[in-house]
């Protein structure tokens, strides 16, 4: 029993460190952690210091299982059945290493909540050597990717294992190079990394550089390959993405690849083709259009596709009926589609009538009026006439959400 003690007061002393805590007051105490300054070295140089530390990491646990579910529950805040799951997955016969990776998360903003997502997900990394496989990778991103921290927490919460665990000198950096290679700079890098880690941890040169040579020899330009990578690289990465049959349906459309347009065009219907596709075009049918007037407003406005279903349709209730719009007026202009109902499209209209009840606003409300620029309608319908009708302001201040 006093040897569980001991083991614990000791993994209590390590716990205060790695939290930031003050360490313990009377003998054998940890001294307080300092700020780091701005010539601080790297992660990987802390991590390294903290594994050569001689202090014992290990809880008082005696058994790897019990130590492994203890570890577990008290310092990733996983749930005990969590727990047991992922204790299935790994087994940890000390804490050294484990508390060395928790310590890499918390330094680039992974909250606990994050933390126990991390390891439900990929609980063998808790044995990984913190400061020789993760941190050399965290500090890449953070240099040759250009990721902030932010981006990173993002990417590693969808996809832990595919992003932390590949080789970073057989796998990361090469595609690194590759990929800038392509694209030209740090910054078209950094936008085609955060929109797919495929990138990352993918083989870029069996996938994605086939498919280019497809592109070229059908006419693609380097600036739309360099967009469609930044922009819609799923398109190009994704071994389920159907890249022939997006390919032969952009000509069937007439949307050439040297199209400055192809990007998205071709990016968006990748991306959906075909479950998504197809439920997006019922959806559109059901409310009256036909298939020609949504292929004419997805080539003017790829993103038509992308509004969700419960949006398109009070959108479309509103505009409809309220406002007279035809299907084919609204696939003239379809960017329409994709604007707030609450914060653009109702105020805006509950101005216009407000002005048209004074005799201040002739006609029919337009797409037009929907697609002004913010300032420009603030100025031409709301400012001009805020001193004689008040209630212009105030109902386009409110942004009520409330059907008129």
């Amino acid at each position: 029993m006093s040897l569980r003690c001991h083991h614990h007061h000791h993994y209590l002393k390590v716990r205060a460190l790695l939290c930031g805590g003050s360490g313990f007051s009377g003998g054998g105490g940890f001294p307080k952690p300092t700020k780091p300054s701005p010539s601080s070295p790297p992660l990987t140089h802390f991590l390294k210091h903290l594994l050569g530390s001689p202090a014992s990491l290990s809880t008082a646990a005696g058994e790897p299982c019990s130590l492994t579910l203890h570890f577990l529950r008290n310092s990733c805040g996983l749930s005990e059945a969590a727990a047991a799951r992922a204790a299935a997955r790994v087994r940890l016969r000390s804490t050294k290493r484990a508390h060395a990776v928790l310590a890499l998360f918390r330094g680039i903003g992974l909250s606990g909540a994050d933390i126990a997502r991390v390891v439900s997900l990929c609980p063998t990394m808790l044995s990984y050597r913190a400061d020789v496989t993760l941190a050399p990778k965290v500090d890449f991103f953070r240099g040759e990717l250009g990721l902030t921290d932010v981006q990173m927490r993002r990417l590693i919460l969808a996809s832990p294992y595919r992003v932390l665990s590949p080789s970073l000198d057989r796998i990361v950096r090469p595609n690194y190079l590759l990929l800038k290679e392509l694209v030209g700079s740090d910054s078209n890098v950094t936008a085609a990394v955060v929109q797919s880690t495929e990138f990352i941890h993918g083989d870029l040169r069996g996938i994605l550089l086939p498919k280019l040579k497809i592109l070229r020899d059908h006419g693609a330009t380097d600036d739309v390959i360099v967009k469609l990578i930044t922009t819609h690289p799923k398109a190009l990465m994704h071994r389920a993405s159907p890249f022939e049959e997006s390919l032969a349906a952009m000509k069937d459309l007439g949307v050439r690849p040297s199209s400055r347009m192809f990007p998205y065009i071709f990016g968006l219907f990748a991306r959906l083709y075909p479950n998504k596709w197809n439920s997006k075009m019922d959806n559109y049918l059901s409310l009256g259009w036909t298939k020609e007037q949504v292929m004419d407003a997805f080539i003017v406005h790829p993103y038509c596709m992308s509004v969700s279903e419960d949006k398109l349709k009070r959108i479309w209730q509103f505009v409809a009926e309220r406002l007279g719009w035809s299907p084919e007026y609204v696939s003239g202009s379809p960017m329409v589609l994709s604007l707030s109902y609450e914060k653009r499209i109702l105020p805006r209209c509950m101005v216009l009538n407000s002005l048209a009840s004074r005799g201040l606003f002739k006609g029919s409300i337009k797409i037009c009026h929907m697609l002004l620029g913010e300032e420009k309608f603030m100025k031409k319908f709301v400012t001009r006439y805020q001193e004689e009708i008040p209630e212009v302001m105030e109902a386009y201040s409110a942004r009520s959400a409330v059907a008129v």
